[in-house]
């Protein structure tokens, strides 16, 4: 016989602590942090990142062939400056925001797996697909914001890039807090608002890895792309705090109790024993080892 004891916890920040700028952000912290995830979570993290990338150049691609016919001559443009106009500027443009709205909802599944790490989980490459759940309110959010970034953009390019950083934590919002999508950029940008230095130093520090990686043939991307995945991760736990649910099977059989104490999921991951990891969001993961967005 069996009884199920279920408690809901909360690890890092809330929503209140968020808007009110009480949650602490160290940039070295949240390095470190992020590189022993990355590590740690290297080889089963990797397939989500590079389907990812399939996805969006794929994406690009097929945008890029739609209006131009012939990608190549991107090319044959860039080897002969005279060949540019303004025909190939609005193709690339819409080939960007193409890519970015189309693959938001795998940008969201990736983005799970990674908050999931930040609390000690265990994921797997086919929650990649946990976004999809989210896939039309994550699709709003995204086109919102690359439309508020563009208008911005126009007035001053600095302008575009602190609506980015605002907006950066909305994904998340909505898949983890369920908020809509509207109000989840709003919170975001609240809260970003109250460590707005210190989160552009984090971000800041990302893409001067982005761009280290890229001269070097983007071989260094295969560590760069997870890494930034899991700072923001990290950055939302701190920032908006993340829900679990425990579940403990008490078995009364024999007079013993079998009970598995779920309380240890927390961002450290000292314990090789991930049989915690989430029954928790739903009760209903039947392989302990994996997360439940």
């Amino acid at each position: 016989m069996k009884n199920d004891f279920e408690k809901d916890i909360n690890i890092g920040g809330n929503i209140e602590t968020a808007l009110s700028g009480q949650y602490e952000l160290k940039a070295s912290a949240v390095f470190q942090e992020a590189w022993k995830h990355t590590t740690r979570h290297f080889l089963s993290f990797s397939p989500a990142i590079i389907a990812l990338i399939a996805v969006q150049v794929g994406i690009f691609y097929i945008a890029l062939q739609l209006q131009l016919g012939d990608p190549s001559v991107i090319l044959q443009a860039v080897q002969n400056p005279e060949l540019l106009d303004s025909r190939i500027f609005q193709a690339i443009f819409v080939a960007n925001f193409s890519y970015e709205v189309v693959s938001a909802p795998i940008f969201a599944g990736i983005s799970l797996m990674a908050m999931s790490h930040s609390v000690g989980l265990i994921t797997k490459t086919r929650h990649i697909a946990k976004g999809l759940q989210f896939t039309i309110p994550v699709i709003i959010a995204t086109l919102f914001s690359l439309v508020f970034q563009g208008i911005a953009g126009t007035i001053l390019p600095l302008l575009s890039l602190y609506l980015s950083l605002a907006f950066s934590q909305s994904i998340l919002l909505i898949c983890e807090k369920q908020v809509p999508p509207l109000k989840s950029l709003l919170l975001s940008l609240r809260a970003v608002n109250k460590k707005i230095f210190v989160l552009a130093g984090i971000y800041l520090a990302v893409m001067v890895m982005f761009v280290i990686a890229a001269l070097f043939y983007g071989i260094g991307l295969i560590f760069v792309l997870p890494f930034f995945f899991h700072v923001k991760g990290i950055v939302y736990r701190e920032m908006f705090g993340i829900r679990l649910k425990i579940v403990a099977n008490q078995s009364s059989h024999e007079g013993h109790d079998d009970s598995s104490d779920d309380s240890d999921n927390d961002s450290s991951d000292d314990s090789d024993d991930q049989s915690n990891d989430d029954q928790h969001r739903s009760g209903k993961n039947k392989n302990p080892e994996v997360f439940d967005a």
